[in-house]
Parts: structure tokens; sequence; C-alpha cells
């Protein structure tokens, strides 16, 4: 899966430090191309992978719980 950053387009090579924030209908997202990303931070409109993992994660917990009951 490639990454790119929503505020210029580039590919984010290493995402450490890439901010992460809901979608906005005022900003447009940039096209992607495949220069490198030049920002400070990279930004994507949308869930951090962590916050997924923890999403998901919290979901087998419960089914969990449930199956024990």
């Amino acid at each position: 899966m490639h990454t790119h950053c929503h505020r210029c387009g580039g590919f984010i090579a290493s995402p450490g430090g890439t901010t992460y924030r809901e979608p906005s209908g005022v900003t447009p997202v940039a096209i992607p191309h495949s220069a490198l990303c030049l920002c400070d931070h990279a930004l994507i409109y949308g869930s951090s992978p962590k916050a997924e993992r923890e999403r998901q994660l919290r979901g087998v917990h419960q089914i969990r719980s449930a199956s024990r009951n």
C-alpha cells in the first residue's frame, strides 16, 4: 500500500510524524504524484493505523467476553 500526503500529494516514505485528521469538505485533497512528501508533518485525512487496530481489538475483547458468559 502506498501512502500519499493529502496536503502536497507526495509519497510518504516514513510515516512517523504523520498527522491524521477527519476529512474536511472545505480543504481539497492534493493529487498524488511520485515525488516524496516534503511537508514537515505529512497529512492524511482519516483514522490512524493505531486507532484502527485499537478499534478492531475492542471488538475482539467484547466478543471474547460475551462468549465466556
